[in-house]
């Protein structure tokens, strides 16, 4: 039998090893205690063991072999470098800690060990993509179970419920930039404000790539400070954002000394750690508590929005918010298979089909519908359709998940793509 009672009146669990061919007790592949209080704490532990094993015993590697692995073959790298740094900077206060144990022993008592306090919360990510490698193919398959999965650590609010400052305020900044730092600094700013672009693509935005005779500014690279470089934008895909005229005035207000638009006091274009400085001095002199963020992009979307009004899916473009309906399709197979109510299976070719004038009440969309577009409803409906036919795209993952809608059984592949979209949401900006 599995589970024994002890003279003790103790429990004791093992479980088969395939490798071996043997029954081995549940310490030796937890790592934890070897008897129980209870039988239903011994079953959990067998369960857990089971778990752990998978169908086939595999090589003892530890964490510290395995992370090694990760952050130098190039089988795990990402595409952009500084993701790659930052990984192994996220992930080496925990190897340093836990890389003697073994890979495989790394469970629910760790990760509750190492997330107390909550001050580590920020290492989950790298960590989650870490395991969610190793018990990918490509690793052979390390583990069954990723310890980091699902978590449901809350991230806050966020900046949902920040404003981004009022046009009198941003002003303001600006004028203080001028002032106790350069007009270099108030220009880039101001362009920043009015143009939405990343502070890193200001950094790298040379005056060859802004296009005065068509009010565009070519966004084809940023500076990337952990690498020290130019790479692409950080969603890896240029764009033309819209040469506002206040971004217009910024820049024509410079003298033309070099290649870049904006130059810091040393004679070379900014980067965060020559920015950092300034940026703290201008905040604090003109009293604004917020961020750069809300200062810059945040504003921009508002200006865009409001001022010009732009639709908001050329403003999402601007501002370099472009997955190509990716992960809005992953999140709809996400959602789908969660879903478990009695309803119809999700189907994406159905759903474009069902996009037809007679299917709505329109009288709810009102308030949706441009004014313009009310008499022409087969035209919305074609342009919604247009619009979602990314969601037919699915990969083969998405397609089994579908097809596991409704026995739930897929569990594994759920989380992958669970973890792959979170990734996903990371690139973009």
């Amino acid at each position: 039998m599995s589970v024994t009672k002890l003279p003790s009146g103790r429990w004791r669990a093992q479980v088969y090893d395939p490798a071996t061919g043997k029954n081995v007790s549940v310490s030796q592949v937890l790592e934890g205690p070897g008897t129980f209080a209870t039988k239903t704490e011994a079953k959990h532990a067998r369960m857990r063991a089971r778990e752990r094993l998978g169908h086939a015993r595999v090589q003892v590697v530890t964490t510290h072999a395995f992370w090694e692995r990760w952050t130098s073959d190039p089988l795990f790298a990402r595409p952009k470098q500084s993701t790659n740094i930052l990984n192994r900077e996220r992930t080496q206060a925990f190897v340093d800690r836990y890389g003697h144990l073994r890979l495989a022993a790394i469970g629910d008592e760790v990760v509750a060990e190492w997330l107390a306090g909550g001050k580590r919360n920020g290492t989950v990510p790298a960590l989650r993509a870490m395991f969610n490698d190793a018990a990918s193919p490509k690793a052979g398959r390390l583990l069954t179970h990723n310890p980091f999965a699902r978590l449901e650590i809350s991230r806050g609010p966020g900046r949902r419920h920040e404003q981004p400052p009022s046009e009198e305020q941003l002003w303001t900044l600006i004028g203080h930039a001028r002032r106790l730092v350069s007009p270099s600094f108030a220009a880039w700013l101001q362009v920043a404000a009015f143009s939405g672009l990343r502070p890193g693509e200001l950094d790298a935005l040379r005056r060859a790539r802004v296009d005065l005779a068509r009010a565009r500014i070519e966004v084809v690279e940023q500076f990337d400070a952990k690498t020290r470089t130019f790479t692409l934008p950080k969603n890896g895909k240029r764009r033309e954002a819209p040469l506002t005229p206040p971004a217009r005035a910024a820049i024509v207000s410079l003298p033309e000394e070099g290649e870049f638009c904006f130059m810091s006091l040393r004679g070379e274009h900014w980067t965060p750690s020559s920015r950092a400085y300034h940026w703290k001095a201008v905040r604090a002199a003109a009293g604004w508590r917020g961020s750069l963020y809300l200062a810059t992009r945040h504003f921009a979307g508002w200006y865009m929005v409001n001022v010009l009004e732009l639709p908001s899916e050329d403003v999402a473009i601007a501002l370099g918010h472009s997955d190509g309906g990716e992960l809005v399709r992953r999140v709809a197979v996400l959602k789908a298979w969660t879903d478990r109510r009695r309803n119809k299976p999700y189907e994406p070719e159905s759903l474009l089909a069902a996009m037809v004038p007679g299917d709505f009440r329109w009288s709810d969309l009102n308030g949706l519908v441009p004014r313009k577009q009310h008499a022409d409803r087969e035209m919305i409906c074609s342009q919604a359709r247009e619009r979602f036919a990314i969601l037919t795209n699915t990969t083969e993952d998405e397609q089994a998940l579908l097809a596991d809608q409704s026995s739930h059984r897929e569990v594994t592949l759920f989380n992958r793509l669970v973890d792959k979209a979170r990734e996903m949401r990371l690139r973009l900006g």
